[in-house]
């Protein structure tokens, strides 16, 4: 009898639905026979507009007003979904009740917070009965994370842990698993090859600049300012993702023709493990995602100007495994960016450490754990702990 998975996940920024994917991915492809997987936006049971305007605001705050966002954020710390359960039963969609109950899964999944929240309070009310699972997809765990109705959580290292059981939550429901990331940046590809495939040239040093979906999030300036600083060194050649950032795709497509920077520019792309596998260095905004792939290959970062909160909290974990560092600074971003090109045995240390700061197989680790949650009804430890 196959096992019935139902992973709801969300687009507020991209990371979240990519972790969903990432376990889905694994549980269709490596574990088919054993269950049936839904992989479901769970901002499509509310109303479009409400699900686009609660989107809109979330983006515009972050990049717009990112001190508002980190008033926001610092103020309800010390909150969780159960202490604000007025906010989160006033989620509450008819449509996925009815979804649940129809499609009767066997465990549900959350790579979202509210989605965890909301379903948390179904379960208290008795409304549903199904282990829940939640995949906490930063590095540092708000208190919106936290509801007793979750039967498991899986987190991405071991301050995750300490912070959840200093909030009460017993350590047998909390398994180290790293974020999940998509299979595909588990498949070795050297330097030398994903190079020849972006016809790079294979000795010059490569930086790669991305954000997530939305791009570099307001930085536009200072990268476009990073780059033609950089214009003068003829042994650093650039890749840059622009996502869906029209503007920064355009402003750079002018300028890097002008001040001769060897870059290569893109919009969205879904081989980023080539990218990633062709750099040296990566700089990027602190997405937990992007920065879970980056570690998985190996790739030092260079987190340039993290978003307050969850962002900064990812970046302050990356210093603290040594894999990379924070620029706050269009100045700092420059300095940083050479000392480090300059200094190949420097670059080895944060590959190493980098390699270290996560399990080996992230997504699968995930996708066994909850399966032993569906079978069993209890949390099952798989191998692979990070060690940090």
């Amino acid at each position: 009898m196959h096992e019935r998975i139902l992973i709801l996940s969300s687009k507020f920024g991209e990371g979240h639905y990519q972790a969903g994917q990432a376990v889905a991915s694994v549980l269709e492809s490596r574990l088919s026979s054993k269950v049936v997987v839904k992989h479901l936006d769970f901002g499509s049971f509310f109303f479009r507009r409400t699900d686009y305007l609660m989107r809109k605001a979330y983006f515009n705050m972050v990049t717009k007003t990112p001190e508002l966002w980190k008033f926001i954020y610092e103020k309800t710390a010390e909150i969780t979904a159960e202490s604000c359960r007025k906010i989160v039963n006033g989620l509450g969609s008819k449509n996925l009740l009815s979804f649940i109950r129809e499609f009767h899964p066997d465990v549900i999944v959350n790579t979202h917070f509210i989605s965890a929240g909301l379903l948390a309070e179904y379960k208290k009310k008795g409304l549903i009965n199904t282990p829940l699972v939640t995949v906490v997809t930063d590095y540092l765990v708000h208190g919106v994370w936290i509801h007793t109705g979750v039967d498991l959580y899986l987190v991405g290292c071991k301050a995750a842990i300490s912070t959840l059981i200093d909030r009460g939550i017993p350590p047998e429901k909390i398994i180290l698993t790293g974020i999940p990331v998509r299979p595909c940046f588990n498949v070795p590809l050297s330097q030398n090859d994903a190079r020849k495939s972006l016809q790079l040239e294979q000795d010059k040093k490569t930086v790669l600049i991305m954000g997530g979906f939305g791009g570099i999030s307001g930085k536009n300036p200072d990268i476009i300012d990073f780059l033609e600083d950089m214009s003068g060194n003829h042994s650093v050649q650039f890749l840059v993702v622009c996502g869906n950032d029209e503007d920064l795709y355009h402003s750079l497509l002018l300028k890097t023709g002008k001040i001769g920077v060897k870059a290569n520019l893109y919009r969205y792309r879904e081989d980023i493990q080539e990218l990633m596998a062709a750099a040296d260095i990566l700089i990027t905004k602190g997405g937990a995602l992007t920065i879970s792939e980056a570690l998985t290959l190996g790739l030092p970062l260079l987190i340039y100007k993290p978003i307050p909160g969850h962002e900064n909290g990812n970046a302050l974990f990356i210093e603290q495994t040594g894999a990379g560092i924070r620029a706050h600074t269009p100045q700092e971003l420059q300095s940083l960016a050479k000392e480090l090109l300059s200094n190949p045995i420097r670059l080895q240390e944060m590959r190493l450490a980098a390699k270290r700061a996560i399990p080996e197989n992230t997504a699968l680790v995930t996708a066994k754990s909850i399966l032993g949650l569906a079978n069993n009804g209890k949390p099952k430890e798989y191998e692979n702990q990070a060690i940090i």
